[in-house]
């Protein structure tokens, strides 16, 4: 890459680090670090979930599939948004209304400390493993694009940015701005990379079709194979597909990370409207993260269909707006490890150390939030520098994971729903789903399609097991005594309108937030600038760039008028 690119990756870097300083001055309390004091709007817990879902996989895998299959994977990432649209119309605003301060607590009181503590020992090898990898993915797509001076003491022995160095810099970049900041830092630096990837994809769209002549030339292009927009695939059917759809639906419905979002805005209400604007986005925004990798196919289809996205990149972008690329690429992983970073330390700091520290005050439980961030941290870091080791037992280790972690989505949304299960049968009905789903993974695959048995062992399995104690229970008439402790814990301020003092922090979160999201957009139109003003372009290329600076001219300045409004709103109201 050129001087440029590394200059757009340093101030994007630098970004991030800055916002995690400011956002550190406004943290008072453990709610404050954990949960944003639920005073997330719903459209920034909405956007945080979003990018959750994000990591390297969305442009390595899911582009190559899109490169490889076609249209197949923008259905799957529809069927997301379909999910979320389902989570969002019955569970998302069902968390809200008990009153909790981490996903462990309703663990905790609904299954007991046991059930707590599987889930969270389970959970941090799980996701860490999980982390580790999705870090050291991105970490090799810098280190590709990314050539050093010969003789550099950060380069490997091609010229290229070490691997290994390039998973500490993410590594610690991500570190400081989760430790410092806490999930306001986690919230606001989401919006900054949801702010570098729409720009960038929106960008690179136009790009590619103009590479090729336009969209019918894509369209009729005899590279493509005559199932390319068909809805289902040999590798993707329909049945799978079904599976994938119900596996998100519990996966939204109950992982952690999602439920720390749906507890951090003020009322059931805006759980569920944040639980919608994920639904629309994934139904409508991943034609525009594939179409650019499946136009790729056009001008190579016997590329590596993992770096198709990078190829494409490589081909239409232009010196700076590279740089951007990979930033918004490194946005989509660093989202999801630092949301990981801090749910749980949110478990941690609230059912571990609290828990045996019943006297502790805010500033001490902040403090141990933070040092398990650090720890739990170092040790991703540390997996991700052992994956070159593993000569590709990865694969295996990330597949059987996932059957673990897949089916524990499952019990949280059930207990959430239903009193005849309790924490002794979730762990023994976990420990049989992972037994017989790890031996049908192993005596079966090759035999039938791996991704339907995957499916089946992370959602049929574990709900077929899960239904039949709901049926044992009903017919004994059991009624768990965590469900009763738990429908005492309602949060009666869940279904009324908030207060001022809560109207106002959520008003100033999303001011800061919507600023941090324009001067991004701010910062790649000046970059734009430059590039029309110091190198020659097709005339179609300026256009697209033209037009892209005026797009956020426009947005600014409608920001700016309505923030002039209301303030001169505000100061009439004062003086009254």
């Amino acid at each position: 890459m050129e001087s440029l690119n590394y200059i757009v990756l340093f101030l994007y870097f630098l970004g991030l680090i800055a916002v995690s300083w400011l956002m550190s001055r406004r943290i008072k309390s453990s709610e404050d670090m954990f949960i944003a004091g639920r005073s997330s709007s719903w459209w920034l817990s909405g956007m945080s979930t979003y990018m959750t879902i994000f990591s390297a996989s969305t442009f390595v895998v899911w582009g190559g599939v899109a490169y490889r299959s076609g249209i197949v994977a923008v259905i799957i990432g529809n069927l997301v948004g379909i999910a979320c649209l389902v989570t969002g119309r019955w569970l998302a605003g069902r968390w809200r209304q008990i009153k909790i301060n981490s996903p462990g607590d309703f663990i905790a009181v609904r299954f007991g400390k046991t059930t707590v503590d599987f889930y969270t020992i389970a959970g941090i090898i799980g996701r860490g493993v999980h982390t580790g990898v999705a870090l050291y993915a991105i970490a090799v797509v810098m280190s590709t694009l990314m050539v050093l001076p010969e003789g550099h003491f950060l380069a490997d022995s091609t010229g290229h940015l070490s691997i290994s160095w390039a998973v500490v810099i993410l590594g610690a970049i991500t570190l400081v701005y989760t430790i410092a900041g806490g999930f306001l830092a986690v919230l606001m630096t989401d919006v900054i990379q949801f702010g570098v990837l729409i720009a960038v994809v929106l960008f690179m769209i136009p790009l590619s079709l103009h590479t090729i002549g336009g969209l019918d030339n894509f369209i009729n292009s005899p590279a493509l194979p005559d199932t390319y927009f068909d809805l289902a695939s040999g590798e993707y059917p329909w049945i799978w597909l079904l599976l994938w759809t119900g596996l998100n639906i519990f996966q939204m419905g109950g992982d952690w990370p999602f439920v720390q979002r749906y507890i951090s805005v003020p009322t059931a209400r805006d759980a569920r409207r944040s639980n919608y604007l994920v639904g629309v986005l994934y139904l409508f925004t991943p034609i525009l993260w594939y179409l650019p990798a499946m136009v790729y196919r056009t001008i190579n289809p016997d590329a590596n269909p993992e770096q198709a996205y990078i190829l494409m990149s490589q081909t239409v972008l232009m010196k700076g707006m590279l740089g951007v690329m990979l930033a918004a690429m490194i946005s989509a992983t660093l989202s999801c490890v630092s949301g990981t970073l801090n749910v749980y330390a949110n478990v941690f700091t609230y059912q571990i150390y609290g828990a045996t520290h019943p006297e502790a005050k805010d500033r001490t439980l902040i403090k141990a939030g933070r040092l398990f961030t650090l720890a739990f941290g170092v040790a991703i870091i540390a997996i991700a520098l052992l994956i070159p080791f593993m000569g590709g037992a990865e694969r295996v280790v990330v597949t059987i994971l996932t059957m673990v972690i897949a089916p524990l989505f499952i019990p949280s949304v059930w207990g959430l729903l239903s009193s005849r299960i309790n924490g002794r049968q979730v762990i023994w009905a976990m420990l049989a789903t992972y037994a017989i789903g790890i031996t049908m993974k192993f005596s079966l695959s090759g035999l039938v399609n791996n991704q339907v048995l995957e499916a089946t062992v992370g959602l049929l399995l574990p709900v077929a097991i899960m239904a039949t104690l709901q049926l044992r229970g009903h017919l004994k008439g059991y009624v768990c005594p965590g469900y009763e402790k738990i429908t005492q814990m309602e949060d009666t301020s869940a279904d009324t309108e908030p207060d001022e003092a809560t109207r106002r922090a959520v008003k100033s979160y999303s001011f800061m937030a919507i600023n941090c999201f324009l001067v991004t957009l701010g910062a790649i139109a000046l970059l734009l600038l430059y590039l029309m003003a110091t190198e020659t372009y097709d005339p179609a290329v300026v256009s697209i760039m033209t037009g892209t600076c005026l797009v956020i001219a426009v947005l600014i300045g409608i920001y700016t008028a309505y923030r002039i409004a209301d303030s001169r709103k505000h100061k009439k109201t004062v003086t009254a």
